[in-house]
């Protein structure tokens, strides 16, 4: 990579700061993640259209080298929790559930959920043991038992009490205010390790060939046929997966995969480790009265599995599911966090129009990033650059590929960067920008110059969604690849039917969606046409009454520049929850761990310490870098009205006190920063939940440039 003047030229020769190279080299990589990262934080199956070589279930980065991995077809599923360890401190389990919990169809047929937990750092007959707290990644679609491997660990620093349970230095009250969580992801049913899986082809081959064919298409609004190919290829994906359905004897799991049945297996999830608790502490009880036989019996702690309650972390689809579970039992909910928020009449018309409110918001604080930042982050600036002219500039180069894609020419075989896959990137940056966006920015400037090693890289990385290959005599091993089956069944069997939809209606919607979202509309209405096309109806589906009295309020985290889960959307659905409490994070991105703040990990801290929501209309500030929205400043191109009374913090108000500097000085400053950075490197590093299957070159240098660069 080269450095950059203040004049309108790209790329003028200089000297190179010693990384240059290396970051220069490793921005292909980063960028093929940030789109996988972006694609499954909301819709799996949009990251499939675009990579079909995803989808490997591994011991992610936290836990690389397992000291004791399981092969999940070996484990029995049990209709009570068994743990065994594995993965290196976790431990694993296969929970047998009934396919059927509402009509009653097929009674003698049980499905089997792939759980991992990483237990609490104390033992569950400890007074401060907190209980489970069980997360979704998102999707519909997205494995929480590899989510819980991945990012486990940091996610039990954000909720854990600050203080080390083994310090011997401890709060007057420690003992009864402090509290530690086992931190459960399961994969939903029909995903993932749980069986039966949800498929539609008959191998994996077929299934990668089918893709490589759509994704030749490209993207809609790439031609003026895209749009006519892509209608009739998923019209025969769709009925001829209803066809393979009709051939079958006995259950299929792609019926029985609504969000009403997950939110049913969570309940038994909750029960059946309370009933796990329960018997673990009477036998810690009966242990401690052998060893001290003429002291009184120690109490067994009440865990009651017919009123044990969910505590809960979800992302995105997991804010569905999660107010699902709420809305169908509101008396069982605990300690409900829901963030990245869908708006339920959004999800329920595929996730319509509503979705996208927010972002070309987003896209927006790309072009105030250059600018802010100059041309020694963003090229495509100069030192008079204006907002505008870096928009126009990025159109204008997105745009020169539309008829005229990048030659690339190599010794792995040939290829060319198209329209679609720089409209893909774009589409993935918004989701995270301040890990995004400065690569993004090289990748365009290197579009604009009609090259370059960058682009060489980045087709590599692409080359496995344009090029089928396999190993030969076993000499590499095969990339396992998955349909996306598991989103369309869950998300078009929740919402409404929308097979009668004809081609000239959804070409109506689609152009309603790209003069909402330049960026992202042409990506995003293929969720329309997923479900214009599935055939299948779901035996059970919870319906459109949200809402209720929980027997705790929950807690909805919302960015203000969000591109696929709004602002608005957390509004409307804690409307739908008496006594529930929107915290606002004033940045871009995808849900709140795309720019992990203080403020909303030591507010998220203290709803899972407490149990005590934050005050009305707080917003959680980042700390002022070239990413800053100023959301509340009438000055800034970003101000909301509506965020006018809102009272803001950088830090929680238990903190506020002690100033930025001080705080970020103290150790527990030191420790929930640490906690950001990991988030972030976790979901960067692991591609959210699934390893990038490109080559071993690509997977390094992507997990070598997260670890050496990502910082809050």
């Amino acid at each position: 990579m080269k450095t950059w003047g203040d004049s309108g030229s790209v790329l003028p020769a200089a000297p190179r700061r010693p990384h240059e190279a290396r970051i220069r080299f490793l921005t292909a990589g980063l960028a093929i993640l940030l789109i996988i990262l972006g694609l499954e934080s909301s819709s799996p199956l949009l990251k499939y259209r675009i990579f079909p070589w995803l989808q490997s279930h591994r011991a992610p980065t936290e836990s690389a080298s397992p000291k004791a991995p399981i092969e999940w077809d070996s484990v029995s599923a049990t209709e009570s929790l068994v743990f065994k360890p594995c993965y290196d401190g976790y431990e694993c389990a296969k929970l047998k559930l009934p396919f059927d919990y509402f009509n009653g169809t097929f009674p003698d047929s049980t499905i089997s959920l792939a759980i991992t937990k990483l237990p609490a750092r104390v033992p569950i007959d400890d007074p401060r043991y907190g209980g489970p707290i069980l997360i979704n990644p998102g999707g519909p679609g997205g494995p929480g038992a590899l989510f819980a491997l991945g990012s486990g660990r940091v996610l039990q620093t954000v909720v854990d009490s600050a203080v080390d349970p083994d310090s011997a230095v401890q709060p007057d009250d420690f003992m009864n205010s402090e509290r530690y969580f086992d931190i459960i992801g399961f994969d939903p049913r029909g995903i993932g390790w749980s069986d039966p899986g949800a498929t539609c082809m008959p191998d994996e081959p077929s299934f990668w060939s089918w893709k490589l064919r759509e994704s030749t298409e490209g993207i809609l609004g790439s031609s003026d046929a895209a749009l006519g190919r892509l209608w009739s290829m998923n019209h025969a994906y769709g009925t001829s997966c209803k066809q393979a359905l009709d051939d079958e004897h006995g259950p299929d799991i792609k019926q029985y995969m609504t969000t009403a049945s997950v939110a049913r297996d969570m309940l038994e999830i909750v029960e059946k480790h309370a009933d796990y608790v329960a018997e673990k502490a009477a036998q810690l009880a009966a242990e401690k009265a052998k060893t001290r036989a003429r002291c009184k019996r120690p109490e067994v702690p009440d865990h009651k599995s017919n009123s044990a309650k969910l505590q809960y972390w979800g992302f995105s689809y997991g804010t569905y599911l999660g107010f699902t579970f709420a809305s169908m039992f509101p008396d069982r909910v605990g300690r409900l966090i829901l963030d990245g928020v869908v708006n339920a009449d959004d999800y329920n018309t595929s996730l319509g129009n509503g979705s996208l409110h927010d972002a070309e918001k987003a896209m927006s604080s790309f072009y105030t990033f250059c600018v802010r930042s100059g041309p020694e982050l963003c090229p495509l600036a100069t030192s008079t650059s204006s907002a505008k002219d870096i928009e126009h500039r990025v159109q204008s180069i997105v745009q020169s590929l539309y008829h005229n894609p990048i030659e690339i020419s190599s010794a792995h075989g040939p290829d060319i960067l198209t329209y679609s896959d720089i409209k893909s990137v774009l589409f993935s940056a918004i989701y995270q920008p301040a890990v995004a966006f400065p690569f993004v920015a090289h990748i365009l400037a290197a579009v604009e110059a009609g090259g370059g090693s960058i682009i060489e890289d980045l087709a590599r990385a692409y080359r496995p969604t344009h090029i089928y290959s396999c190993p030969i005599n076993g000499s590499a091993p095969a990339a396992k690849y998955f349909s996306d089956v598991t989103t369309t069944a869950i998300l078009c069997s929740d919402g409404q039917d929308q097979t009668s939809e004809s081609i000239e209606a959804f070409e109506k919607y689609l152009d309603l969606l790209v003069s909402i979202s330049p960026t992202s509309g042409a990506i995003w209405s293929m969720l329309r046409m997923k479900c214009a096309s599935w055939k299948i109806k779901a035996v059970h589906k919870f319906g459109d009454d949200f809402g209720g009295n929980t027997s705790h309020p929950i807690l909805f985290l919302s960015n203000t520049a969000d591109p696929v889960t709004p602002l608005r959307s957390a509004k409307i659905m804690s409307a739908k929850f008496p006594g529930s409490a929107v915290l606002v994070q004033d940045s871009a991105g995808h849900c709140s761990i795309s720019t992990p703040t203080p403020c909303t990990m030591l507010f998220i801290r203290s709803y899972f310490q407490t149990g005590v929501l934050p005050a009305p209309n707080t917003i959680c500030t980042p700390p002022n870098s070239p990413f800053s929205l100023n959301s509340t400043d009438p000055e800034s191109p970003f101000y909301d009205t509506s965020l006018a009374d809102s009272v803001s913090h950088r830090l929680g108000p238990d903190m506020e006190a002690l100033g930025w500097e001080s705080y970020m000085d103290s150790d527990e400053g030191q420790i929930i920063m640490d906690a950001g950075k990991s988030l972030q490197r976790s979901f960067a590093e692991n591609g959210v939940y699934y390893k990038v299957h490109t080559n071993e070159r690509v997977d390094k240098m992507l997990a070598s440039w997260v670890r050496e660069h990502i910082v809050l």
